[in-house]
């Protein structure tokens, strides 16, 4: 993310044990941002499929259950994401953080955009399936297919941050 930086926030980047300090909390700040858009993201997602399992518990109620437990994977998901670990570490903890390894996040969290947003318009394809009422599993399989990938994301996410390889 880019931002101006004050006078005060300038000088932290440059001064001696201050900088690197200051660098791995910025990346923390951009990671923070990142996983809140993509939360925001898959909550639209998640209210899209419930709309949909809303308008198709009229026609095929099974198949209202399918979609609306998948809304609920959904959910589960975001939450994995909105409450997923930082990158900070106690100073007297074993596993540092390094800016490696804030790095190697960074590139995870961005691998998360194209499939959160897959998702997304996968959930509005569902969606305005259901208002004609021709719901495809497909689209069911296709969105739990990237779901098992952000969980798969998160999982290689949280190994970078406690240093396991």
């Amino acid at each position: 993310m880019s931002k101006r930086f004050t006078w005060l926030e300038r000088l932290e980047l440059i001064l001696p044990g201050f900088s690197g300090y200051k660098k791995r909390e910025l990346i923390r700040e951009d990671d923070r941002l990142l996983r809140g858009y993509l939360v925001k993201l898959l909550t639209d997602a998640k209210n899209y499929l419930e709309e949909a399992a809303l308008i198709m518990s009229e026609y095929d109620f099974t198949l209202a259950k399918k979609i609306n437990s998948l809304a609920s994977t959904v959910r589960l998901a975001s939450d994995r994401l909105r409450f997923a670990e930082s990158g900070y570490s106690p100073h007297y903890n074993i596993v540092k953080v390094d800016l490696q390894n804030l790095e190697e996040m960074k590139s995870l969290d961005e691998e998360l955009i194209s499939i959160v947003n897959e998702i997304l318009n996968l959930s509005k394809s569902v969606k305005e399936a259901a208002s004609i009422s021709t719901v495809k599993i497909e689209l069911l399989n296709k969105i739990n297919e990237h779901l098992s990938k952000i969980d798969d994301v998160i999982d290689r996410r949280i190994k970078v941050l406690r240093g396991v390889k």
